[in-house]
């Protein structure tokens, strides 16, 4: 997702749930977002093996 994507997603969202927020926090949110994005991408870059999917039920 581009930086004026992510910006957009965030004032529509923000929007939708009746929040105001201005530019600057609107920006915060969206870096917030880069910043995950990029940290999923290291995990999602990981490969698993078929043997490493959850069990269907867990049990502590």
């Amino acid at each position: 997702m581009t930086a004026d994507a992510t910006t957009a997603y965030v004032e529509v969202v923000a929007c939708a749930q009746g929040f105001e927020l201005s530019a600057e926090q609107v920006a915060r949110i969206a870096a917030i977002f880069a910043r995950t994005a990029e940290m999923a991408e290291l995990l999602m870059e990981f490969d698993l093996p078929e043997s490493a999917e959850p069990a269907p039920l867990f049990r502590p």
